[in-house]
């Protein structure tokens, strides 16, 4: 039987945080674990957060969720990250 490492996602969520919000992921990026994720929810915001999360897209581990303004406590209920 072949064992897997327990996966562990760590949920971001921003808004207007864009002077933070880079340092959170990598933080995350810097940890030893090895089978992780980041999933990050961006509740709409107007400063440069967007453009800092985009160049974080590429990498395979991180979900950049992008809805529209709704309030934080919402988005971070499992339906909004479907």
């Amino acid at each position: 039987m072949t064992r897997y490492p327990p996966k562990i996602s760590i949920v971001i969520n921003n808004h207007n945080y864009a002077s933070f919000v880079g340092e959170a992921i990598d933080s995350v990026l810097n940890q030893d674990c090895p089978a992780w994720e980041i999933i990050v929810v961006d509740d709409g915001s107007t400063d440069d957060s967007r453009d800092i999360l985009k160049s974080y897209e590429p990498r395979s581990t991180i979900k950049i969720i992008l809805p529209q303004n709704k309030g934080r406590r919402r988005h971070c209920n499992a339906d909004s990250m479907k």
